[in-house]
């Protein structure tokens, strides 16, 4: 009897450290998953503070070309970040932007985005009937353009156009003008499409203004930059369908651009009457011209494709574009910084 109590007592031990042995590899590997999920937690919280480093470098840059940086690093959220902006050429810059956690100087968790940003609107920005920061289809045999064209990309069957056509790779993205404040010079005018009142327009409730200027142009001989175009600011995509009549205005078809810089939007003009201005779209540019004709006397502008369709005329506008050139230049709107590209380095 005395044995089988030894035996079983042996037994309880064996099997109790067992269980120890077990229950210490468990909590080990437990205590290791949980640095492992610590480790990856901070990590992607150290690239998410690169992330809004390169935000800020952005907005600042926006403000002040000439900025270069936080001159320490900057506590946000669960940890800090810091930005360096170095000057590549007078129209590039180099942001590299750190995300540290739980701070600099005893990083766990090092993050690092490098961001290339352009601010430029190239010198013959305003010189072309169609620019496109992409590509550019002709179909047919039916369209014309009369004037000169660039694109960044590809073009198909460009025998109707009377002026150069020329491939640029530079010329994307598209240049960005400030849209917060010409949006303020629309409003001003009257000239804000909101997508309620694109609504009323699609339902001829409401309409574009019949001219491009808003003040026309004074002098003798007559000087464009003497007048003001009617800035048309439109917060969605701009769809033009049947007889359109006559239209005018710089058209600025770019969507929530404001709070969403990645804003796109698209203009489609279908069928006939005239547009008297420059349209100017975030976007895809299509025109399809029907039976009498569609022309466009100025120029487009097109973040993504430009595409002719049918019987459709584009005109390039001097007088157009200079006012809009001397208005975009007097008042300082020109071109915002907008990122080239990204990457992370680590």
């Amino acid at each position: 009897m005395l044995n089988q109590r030894g035996s079983i007592l042996i037994a309880a031990y064996i099997i109790l450290l067992s269980l120890l042995a077990f229950g210490g590899i468990f909590f080990s590997r437990s205590v290791s998953d949980r640095k492992l999920l610590d480790i990856n937690r901070e990590r992607q919280e150290a690239f998410y503070l690169a992330e809004t480093a390169v935000d800020k470098g952005l907005e600042e840059l926006r403000d002040n070309y000439s900025y270069a940086g936080s001159a320490s690093p900057v506590a946000f959220a669960r940890g800090e970040y810091e930005i360096v902006v170095t000057s590549l050429s007078s129209s590039r810059r180099k942001v590299m932007a750190y995300g540290y956690v739980p701070d600099k100087a005893q990083a766990r968790a090092r993050r690092v985005i490098e961001a290339i940003t352009k601010r430029d609107s190239p010198p013959n920005f305003f010189d072309h009937a169609i620019y496109s920061a992409n590509d550019i289809d002709f179909n047919g045999g039916s369209y014309a353009v009369n004037g000169d064209v660039i694109y960044a990309d590809t073009v198909d069957n460009p025998g109707n156009v009377t002026g150069t056509v020329t491939q640029d790779s530079e010329i994307s993205p598209l240049a960005q003008f400030d849209f917060a404040a010409l949006r303020d010079i629309a409003i001003s005018q009257g000239n804000l499409y909101d997508v309620a009142r694109l609504d009323l327009v699609k339902n001829k409730q409401d309409s574009y203004p019949a001219d491009f200027w808003n003040v026309p142009p004074t002098g003798d001989p007559i000087d464009p930059a003497t007048g003001t175009p009617n800035v048309v600011y439109v917060e969605g995509d701009m769809v033009l369908n049947g007889d359109i009549g006559t239209i005018g205005g710089f058209f600025l078809v770019v969507g929530d651009v404001v709070t969403n810089p990645d804003s796109t939007s698209d203009t489609t003009i279908n069928g006939n009457g005239e547009v008297d201005g420059c349209i100017y779209t975030t976007g895809d540019f299509r025109i399809n011209g029907g039976g009498g004709g569609l022309n466009v006397n100025g120029g487009v502008w097109a973040g993504n494709e430009a595409r002719l369709n049918g019987n459709a005329t584009i005109t390039y506008g001097q007088d157009f574009m200079d006012a809009i050139k001397s208005m975009i230049e007097s008042q300082g709107l020109s071109s915002k910084a907008q990122i080239l590209t990204w990457r992370e380095i680590e």
